[in-house]
Parts: structure tokens; C-alpha cells; sequence
């Protein structure tokens, strides 16, 4: 896949990111898997580890953009594992597969040790050289680290609990040695209430593994399969989502022609929202109510977006008539209330070009849309909704939105950002530059 693909090009291609769990009976496996994945149907949930097949495909119907494939531990007394998993390690890794196909990482899942125990069996050291000559990227997951910390009590409990930590990774390291392979990316984790902190940490450390030893595109699938992580919602939203409109704007999307602006930014709306992989997400968020919206919150960065005086009889009537004669149309005239008709009139109207006016709205409903959908994934991740999105919840998050002091700075330093390029073009690379640190300067403030 082009660097240039976008989110769409991207999905057609591969619709699942394909991960696979290997370790022993009661090593958490589900109950990761549930957290990460922010699922909990019969599927994936109620699997049972211990007689798991690892050629058959785990799905959720409440998170569709991956597939799981489990696998039992290594213990000593089961000599066959290895070889199926081997087995199943090439047949998935092979260069001649489609992306779609191809497996894309593992977790390397450890029940973190409470008494000394073995870390790595004579298996796991195996599967771990198979690994590294495969080129699959792993993760090794120390699972239910919480159990180490509560073998400990006052104020030196976590600390000794590291301290116990290190000695694995220490034995961890010394196996890598050993076996003349780089030392795997690892980190422990817990799903228990208040000790979910590093579940985050995972899911990019599973992104940089997959970056590195996968190249390409299949990171952004990470990134959209995943729900437990904003920080790589945001890196797909600036990476893939926009690709679109930048495409479009730079001329490498072929037969595109002369495009209205209002059909680039039903696309880019579309990418974005695909990125955050919520529920009933396509009805609501692709529907009209949201996307007029959106057009409200924006219309103040058109020039022309205040008239003197209301349109009359026969302006309403065209204005409706802008809203139902073209399928493209971003606003039903259910939703008309609080646009404009200049600004309606415009936006149907107005070619996509490189000029003040159209960049300024281009921009403005980018960031503010990422932003919007920030506030959703936050309120997405509650565990009575499991990534699942109403009207109710789009309302609250838009609200939130806003009320907050950003969306004012937003749109201010967006303005002050297309006055100082002046001229009727505007340079796309600095805009482009300039925009990404618009967002994550937001982010990180809301």
C-alpha cells in the first residue's frame, strides 16, 4: 500500500487487524483481549483457552475490525504445541500472502510469577526464536501484574514489586542472549480496576512492533481495531485520515478533476470517523444531523457566513433545494436550522481550490471533527458502553466540545494561520505541518 493510501484504501485491503495470544490456561488472555478490544461477546470472551485451535479465526460482531487466533501455552507436558504453533507461525507469515491474510502480531502472554517461578519455558524460548527469524512482530506480556504488587503490603509494595519485576526481565534478557535474538519489546500488565495503567503503554508498544517489523500500512489497522488507546486514535486521524484531502489538494488523486468542496469534506468526514471504530458509528456519525453539525461549527470561518438580513421566501426555497437536488449534500433540510443559506449556497457550490476561504473551512472542520470525536472516544470507553455510541452520547461530546476554550483557539490561530501564508495559494506543506501540531496542542489540553 501507497504511503499516500487513506483510511478507505486501507480497509478495503485488510477490514481485521489478525493478533494472536499464545499462553497457558488462566493467563488472563481473555480478559485482555476484552479490555484492549472493548468486546465481551460469546466469541471472544467465553473462548475457552485451553482447547483453543489456533487455525480458527476468534471474531466479534461488537468490534469486527479484528480477528483473533488463540493458542494453548508451552508447558513441558504438551511437546506438540510448539510444532502447531510453529506450523501456524509460517503458513501466516509468508511474504506471499495478502496483507488481509497475513498474521500481523502476537502477544507473548505471561502469567507474571508471584513465587519465584520459571518465567520462560523451554517452549516459550522457542516460539521466541521462531519469532525473531519470521520476522512476526511480538510482544511478551507479563499478565495480572497485580497479583505481584498485592503479594506485598505498605508503602514499598510497588517497589518491591519492581524489584521482583526486574529479576524477570533480567531472565528475559538473559534468554534473548542466549538465543542470539534482540531483546523482545515486553511490559506487564493488569486488567484489574486501578491497575490498568500500562494497558495504554501496550497498545503502542504493540503499534511500534507492528511499525517496525511489518512496515507499510498495518499500524493504521492496529489503530483502528483497538479501543483502548486516544493518543493512537489521534496518529491514525493525522496520518491516514486526512490523506484525502491532501491528495486531492496536491493533485495526485487521479480523476478527481474539478471537485466541490462539499464532496471532499463528506470523504474526510467519513476517513476520520472510520478511524475511531465506534459502534453504530456509521449511522450516527455518517448520518446528516451530525455533519450539519459539524457545518454549524465552522460556518463562522466563512467570510460570508453572517448576512445582514434573513434570506426571503425564495432564497429558502433554493436553499432547500440545494439540500435535496444533490445526493452529495452534506446538510438534509431537516437539519437547516443555525446554517446560513449564504453559507450553505457556498459550501454546495464552492470548487475545491487552494484559496483563503476554502482552506480556512477545510481546516477548521478537520480539527474541530478529530477533536469532537476525541471527546466521544473518551466517553466510548466506559465500560456500559464497550465502544458503543448513541445520538446521546454524540450530543454530550459535541456539547463538551463546545463549551471548551479550545474550540475558540482553535478557530482563532486557524485564522491567524491562513492571513500569514497570504496570496490567493496558500503553501500546502506548511499548512499541513502547521495543522498536525494544531491538533495534538488541543489534545493534549482537553
Amino acid at each position: 500500500m501507497s504511503t499516500e493510501s487513506t483510511i478507505e484504501d486501507i480497509l478495503e485491503t485488510c477490514k481485521r487487524f489478525r493478533i494472536v495470544s499464545v499462553g497457558g490456561s488462566g493467563a488472563g488472555k481473555s480478559s485482555l483481549i476484552d479490555h484492549v478490544f472493548q468486546v465481551n461477546d460469546a466469541k471472544v470472551s467465553h473462548f475457552n483457552p485451553g482447547d483453543a485451535e489456533i487455525d480458527k479465526e476468534i471474531t466479534s460482531e461488537i468490534n469486527p475490525r479484528f480477528v483473533l487466533h488463540d493458542s494453548k501455552g508451552f508447558e513441558p507436558s504438551k511437546l506438540d504445541t510448539f510444532d502447531v504453533v510453529s506450523d501456524f507461525l509460517q503458513r501466516k507469515s509468508a511474504t506471499s500472502l495478502e496483507l488481509k491474510e497475513r498474521l500481523h502480531a502476537v502477544w507473548l502472554c505471561i502469567h507474571t510469577p508471584t513465587d519465584g517461578a520459571r518465567v520462560l519455558e523451554a517452549g516459550d524460548e522457542k516460539f521466541l526464536k521462531r519469532a525473531d527469524e519470521l520476522q512476526i512482530p511480538v510482544v511478551v506480556v507479563f499478565t495480572q501484574y497485580d497479583r505481584l504488587v498485592r503479594k506485598y503490603t505498605g508503602e514499598n509494595r510497588l517497589k518491591l514489586a519492581q524489584k521482583d519485576f526486574d529479576g524477570y526481565v533480567e531472565s528475559l534478557s538473559s534468554a534473548a542472549t542466549r538465543l542470539k535474538i534482540p531483546m523482545p519489546r515486553y511490559i506487564n500488565v493488569s486488567v484489574r480496576k486501578n491497575y490498568t495503567d500500562n494497558i495504554s503503554e501496550l497498545v503502542k508498544m504493540t503499534r511500534e512492533t507492528v511499525e517496525e517489523r511489518l512496515k507499510g500500512d498495518a499500524w493504521i489497522m492496529w489503530a483502528v481495531a483497538q479501543r483502548a488507546s486516544v493518543p493512537l486514535k489521534i496518529d491514525a486521524c493525522v496520518a491516514k485520515g486526512m490523506s484525502y484531502y491532501w491528495r486531492t489538494m496536491s493533485g495526485s488523486l487521479p480523476g478527481v478533476g474539478d471537485m466541490l468542496l462539499r464532496q471532499c469534506l463528506v470523504q474526510v468526514h467519513k476517513d476520520i470517523v472510520a478511524c475511531w471504530n465506534l459502534r453504530d458509528g456509521e449511522t450516527v456519525l455518517n448520518g446528516d444531523e451530525f455533519k450539519h453539525l459539524m457545518l454549524y461549527v465552522v460556518q463562522d470561518m466563512h467570510e460570508k457566513s453572517h448576512p445582514k438580513s434573513p434570506p426571503d421566501i425564495e432564497k429558502i426555497s433554493q436553499f432547500v433545494t440545494l439540500c435535496t437536488a444533490v445526493t452529495a449534500a452534506i446538510a438534509p433540510p431537516v437539519a437547516i436550522l443555525g446554517l446560513t443559506y449564504f453559507f450553505v449556497s457556498w459550501i454546495s457550490n464552492a470548487i475545491l481550490s487552494n484559496t483563503p476561504d476554502v482552506q480556512r473551512v477545510l481546516i477548521t472542520y478537520t480539527v474541530d471533527l478529530i477533536l469532537v470525536l476525541e471527546e466521544l472516544f473518551k466517553i466510548a470507553l466506559q465500560p456500559r458502553l464497550l465502544g458503543k455510541i448513541s445520538w446521546k452520547e454524540l450530543e454530550e461530546a459535541f456539547e463538551a466540545y463546545q463549551r471548551s476554550t479550545s474550540q475558540r483557539s482553535v478557530h482563532s490561530d486557524i485564522r491567524a494561520l491562513v492571513e500569514r501564508q497570504g496570496g490567493p495559494k496558500l503553501d500546502l506543506p506548511s499548512i499541513r505541518k502547521r495543522m498536525e501540531e494544531l491538533i495534538y496542542q488541543y489534545r493534549q489540553t482537553m
